[in-house]
């Protein structure tokens, strides 16, 4: 038995996110029409994304015939799930923005022992103090052990007070 015409995890996804835009849209404006000038969209527009989505989900979402656009069982469903699907879009979306703008994040630094011990601390708390939502992390190891890091992406920077060490690339 498949639901709503997904028949396994490996099937491309039957539904975009306009569509469901535009399906919340239906419900919170109650027609196709109102949904379309909500959405600067014609309503011709609406209505062929909503048949395709019918069409590709295999059940209908609206029952016809009332003045309103009234959703099916299916239709809820759809929606409720959509809500949640949108909401982490726009989540998703302020999370990378914020770590773009240095608003949130976490910056893994590596230091040699020296330079971890006495020269970082000032600078890490420089830099909290301009971007105080971003998390640091700080890990002062040997030098060969901090290269190592860098060159195995366990750390985002690191400042050692010394050569790097031939073959980083191996403890």
């Amino acid at each position: 038995m498949t639901i709503l015409g997904i028949a396994n995890m490996s099937d491309d996804l039957r539904f975009t996110l306009e569509q469901l835009r535009i399906l919340k849209a239906i419900a919170a404006e109650g027609s196709f029409k109102r949904a379309a000038d909500s959405l600067y969209v014609s309503q011709p527009a609406v209505s062929l994304q909503v048949q395709n989505l019918e069409r590709q989900l295999e059940v209908p979402l609206f029952d016809r015939g009332g003045r309103r656009a009234q959703l099916t069982e299916a239709g809820h469903l759809l929606l409720n799930y959509g809500e949640k699907i949108l909401s982490l879009c726009r989540e998703t979306s302020r999370a990378i923005e914020d770590l773009q703008n240095l608003q949130g994040g976490t910056l893994i630094v590596g230091a040699s022992q020296t330079t971890g011990t006495y020269l970082l601390p000032l600078m890490i708390g420089l830099f909290r103090s301009r971007y105080p939502d971003v998390a640091v992390q700080l890990h002062v190891h040997s030098t060969r052990r901090t290269c190592w890091s860098v060159a195995n992406g366990q750390v985002d920077l690191a400042i050692i007070g010394g050569e790097v060490p031939p073959n980083c690339k191996s403890l």
